[in-house]
């Protein structure tokens, strides 16, 4: 039987104009309905990396663990109908599983 293998998430996001013309209170608004959605779907922030400083392309790159490709379809779901993510963060991602072995030592 096949090990079932946590499903890794690769970002990359640059935030648009349209989300600097947030209010501050609607930002955190915003931030707050999203981290309570990945809590609930199980998802687990491995690393966030501030690139603002060094990257024009990107301003944001993270890594992501996800139990289950179901679990990142509702996630799906709800950046693309709920919070409609795309108007404020353009985005990139890749997915992949952990691979620790003779070349990537834990």
């Amino acid at each position: 039987m096949a090990e079932k293998k946590p499903i890794m998430r690769l970002y990359f996001a640059k935030l648009k104009e349209a989300w600097y013309k947030l209010s501050e209170e609607e930002q955190m608004e915003f931030m707050l309905k999203d981290r309570a959605h990945m809590d609930e779907v199980g998802m687990k922030l491995i690393m966030m990396i501030d690139c603002r400083w060094s990257n024009e392309e990107w301003d944001f790159i993270g890594v992501e663990e996800w139990q289950s490709i179901e679990a990142l379809d509702k996630r799906a779901a709800f950046e693309k109908e709920e919070l409609q993510g795309f108007r404020y963060v353009e985005s990139k991602t890749y997915l992949g599983t952990r691979e620790i072995g003779e070349y990537a030592k834990e």
